[in-house]
């Protein structure tokens, strides 16, 4: 490495140390400068204690409030009350109920509700689906260009396509006296799933059937072992779901909805909205 010998360059190097450019010292003041703006727009690193009663804490750190389960205290004023799903919300303001009424507790709120089917009444499955009135559709915001009104009911939904599925692929014949209960899929459920999926196979039909005769309110706690394998069930945003599928689906407008335990000969009837083999 090179020496330095003479006198003078020793003492610049020492004036250098002692007395720094000008360009340093600015550059200095600059970066000191910038952090300590940086500094302002940082949040404090402050715990906060959340005052809320009776919710759950997320991933996030925020309370979850978008969908609270009923909840009993002993000082009332800590209890949440079940409250009605908006299709039901709207069938009891269609009906012409108050505003009491309306903001009434759901009294069914922690299983299915049982509601009557559109026809059936003795019969056995095969032929009682034949025949089975679905839920009513209004048109919504699709109407107004043909006419109608969005409460205007545009047409029933069946499940002819379905019947036809069990007999086509002689899933109807393999039946033994039962009993069974058939979770039984619409026609434009059906429909869809041929459009995005598929042809209807007969393992798909048996998915929708189970042995023994459940009841809508025995769902949740029964053993779902359907023809074609075991199906999940699932509770969430107050309602029942078996793979994906509603159980006890409302409809919008005052119309029927979804029929679930209609009785039959051999066994039970529950409609869904969604084919289980979807997802």
């Amino acid at each position: 490495p090179p020496r330095y010998q003479t006198r003078d360059h020793n003492f610049s190097l020492q004036k250098l140390s002692i007395h720094p450019p000008k360009t340093i010292i600015m550059k200095l003041i600059l970066s000191a400068a910038l952090v300590t703006g940086a500094c302002a727009f940082t949040a404090p690193n402050a715990v906060r204690v959340s005052t809320a009663l009776n919710q759950h804490i997320g991933s996030g750190g925020m309370a979850d409030t978008r969908d609270p389960d009923a909840f009993a205290d002993e000082d009332p004023r800590k209890s949440i009350s079940a409250a009605p799903s908006f299709e039901e919300y709207l069938k009891q303001r269609d009906a012409g109920a108050s505003s009491a009424e309306i903001a009434a507790p759901a009294a069914a709120a922690a299983a299915p509700a049982a509601a009557s089917g559109g026809g059936g009444g003795g019969g056995d499955l095969a032929s009682t689906l034949k025949d089975l009135q679905g839920p009513g559709q209004v048109w919504g915001d699709l109407g107004i260009a043909e006419g109608f009104e969005e409460n205007d009911l545009k047409g029933y939904e069946n499940f002819g396509k379905f019947a036809a599925a069990m007999e086509s692929t002689g899933v109807a014949a393999e039946l033994g006296a039962g009993p069974y209960t058939i979770f039984a899929p619409t026609d434009p459920t059906l429909e869809s799933y041929e459009t995005l999926r598929g042809p209807i196979t007969a393992d798909i039909v048996k998915m929708h059937i189970v042995p023994g005769k459940i009841a809508s309110a025995d769902v949740p706690t029964a053993t779902l072992d359907s023809l074609n394998g075991p199906l999940v069930y699932r509770y969430a945003v107050r309602k029942h779901f078996v793979n994906d599928a509603i159980i006890g689906e409302k409809t919008f407008g005052p119309y029927d909805d979804y029929p679930m335990d209609v009785e039959c000969s051999n066994g039970i009837i529950h409609s869904v909205g969604l084919c289980f083999a979807f997802y």
